[in-house]
């Protein structure tokens, strides 16, 4: 709810917590009070002074952040605290998957899957809430602690020494830029709202006028450039000229520079008689 200040706003969680309590003793039900957290977002910061009447209790407004379905929310929405505790998180399942390497039997691949699995999905848990972009006020320095940690799992998979290049290791491994799996991640996360049914209020999230809908939003932006693709309803003869090659002789005539558009096909044809192909365009 919303209001002006928060006395205001004690007041009317006073009122809504009496409803609640009428409601229980009507239909036979219990309440646990000594779990009731008041919890209050804010634009400024300073904690809040008022307290809410709840039966015979008086709840304060919780200083710190609060955790709620595994996310912890602190009252400016910053989720700086959110991600200092699944980045500590992240650092525990990480120094327990370390004796895998080497002691365990397991393979580099499956040391790879397990740190993937394991210590990645959960030092990045929630991530698409808070990600605004690499070196933007608010995110700078988490994506760089997040590589730091992308690193320990290169060397950790690998059993290289720590002066061993990172870079070349997760290159090796196929472990991607810890800035390349939050855009990833939050680009996925857009498009899992959008696949909703329709009337889910989850999908009004995406293009909302809020940070977060604004930052899905872009996530959903194609930056690149772009070309259109015409398909012809009736297949046509190409005006062109066919080469048929050994694959020695082949290899000659992919390296020579023709005018046009050259196109290569490894000769395997459809049921239909058309032939897949690749094209190659370079700009001369």
């Amino acid at each position: 709810m919303k209001a002006e200040n928060e006395e205001e706003v004690a007041a009317k969680l006073a009122e809504a917590a009496a409803v609640s309590l009428d409601w229980e003793k009507d239909n036979g039900v219990a309440f646990d009070q000594g779990k009731t957290e008041g919890v209050r977002f804010r634009k400024k910061k300073g904690a809040p002074t008022a307290t809410i009447h709840v039966g015979t209790s008086d709840i304060s407004f919780n200083p710190k952040a609060t955790r709620w379905l595994g996310v912890w929310l602190d009252s400016l929405l910053t989720l700086k605290e959110h991600h200092a505790v699944r980045l500590k998180e992240g650092k525990k399942a990480m120094e327990r998957l370390r004796r895998f390497t080497g002691q365990m039997g397991l393979s580099p691949a499956n040391c790879r899957k397990v740190m993937t699995v394991c210590i990645q999905s959960v030092a990045m848990f929630g991530s698409e809430l808070w990600w605004k972009g690499d070196r933007v006020n608010g995110t700078i320095g988490r994506a760089e602690e997040l590589q730091k940690e992308v690193n320990k799992q290169a060397w950790a998979v690998t059993g290289c020494f720590r002066t061993t290049n990172c870079r070349a290791l997760a290159m090796e491994l196929g472990l991607r830029p810890a800035t390349a799996q939050l855009e990833n991640r939050q680009r996925r996360f857009g498009l899992r709202l959008l696949s909703v049914p329709d009337g889910d209020q989850a999908r009004e999230v995406v293009g909302a006028r809020s940070g977060i809908g604004g930052r899905l939003k872009n996530a959903l932006v194609h930056r690149g450039s772009t070309e259109m693709t015409v398909l012809l309803e009736e297949l046509e003869a190409l005006n062109t000229e066919t080469i048929q090659e050994d694959e020695k002789r082949a290899k000659v005539e992919v390296e020579r520079i023709r005018p046009g558009l050259t196109m290569f096909t490894d000769g395997l044809r459809l049921d239909s008689g058309a032939t897949e192909y690749a094209v190659a365009w370079q700009n001369a």
